[in-house]
């Protein structure tokens, strides 16, 4: 399964993935209820016992658990990231005003920076990866305050600058790796494989019951598709539908709707 596809996918398109998803954990468990049952009409004694369902399940419930854990975490250090970022650019170009250094072109290279990261680094790469760029305007960032510096410009605004430089790229790096943790497949796999494990075992434990087995199996399917599918419309704090917007970079509201070829 292409997991890293699934993950730009529309949220109703998320929803028939998932939907077929369920639909496989419950013909995987009809297919397992049937073999087994056959079974258990020549020996009975090897029906797991109901109790032996709780351990599987247990292992579901905990690997779901991981996961929505992982999810909540990433998406705050996103929102703290973003937060980092908008507070640097804003103090940066505070400082570039007139009344303060008085550096147009500073100002003009804080500005580039904002829109590269937001219609690169942030909508089409749904900040995976670095984009030259946005290195390209980090280095005209550096190479203006070191023109600064060299002006004799008061040391302690130079001081300031350089601090929030590097509050800057911090936060574009901590923005980054969010953007790689919040695609590992991994965790995934092992969810996929538990739910499949479950099904299975649900499915051995009422060989010898099967109106009741398939009944479980369903209302099984349709938990696990459901919950599996409202963790991946939240796995990526940059896509879906509680996406991060790039837009947070010019103002603090979750949903302004921002141009982006602003300074």
């Amino acid at each position: 399964m292409e997991w890293g596809l699934s993950m730009q996918l529309s949220v109703p398109m998320l929803f028939v993935l998932f939907t077929a998803l369920g639909l496989v954990f419950y013909l995987v468990g009809r297919v397992a209820l049937y073999g087994l049952s056959r079974h258990a009409e020549y020996d009975a004694l090897s029906i797991p016992q109901p109790a032996f369902l709780g351990t599987i399940a247990t292992a579901w419930a905990l690997s779901l658990g991981f996961i929505a854990a992982d999810i909540w975490t990433v998406n705050s250090r996103a929102d703290q990231a973003t937060s980092m970022e908008r507070s640097a650019i804003i103090h940066l170009l505070r400082s570039t005003e007139a009344d303060v250094l008085d550096a147009p072109n500073l100002a003009t290279a804080i500005g580039a920076y904002r829109k590269h990261v937001a219609t690169k680094e942030w909508l089409r790469d749904n900040n995976v990866g670095p984009d030259r760029e946005v290195e390209a305007a980090l280095h005209d960032i550096s190479g203006e305050i070191a023109r600064l510096a060299r002006a004799n410009a008061p040391s302690q605004l130079v001081s300031q600058l350089v601090h929030d430089f590097n509050d800057l790229q911090e936060a574009r790096n901590l923005r980054l790796a969010v953007g790689n943790t919040s695609i590992d497949y991994y965790k995934w796999y092992l969810v996929i494989f538990l739910t499949l494990l479950t099904a299975i075992t649900i499915a051995s434990t009422h060989a010898d019951r099967i109106r009741a087995g398939r009944r479980a199996l369903a209302i099984y399917a349709i938990t696990a598709s459901i919950s599996l599918w409202i963790l991946a419309i939240h796995a990526n704090p940059y896509v879906g539908i509680e996406a991060l917007h790039p837009s947070l970079l010019f103002n603090s509201q979750k949903h302004a709707d921002m141009a982006l070829d602003g300074p």
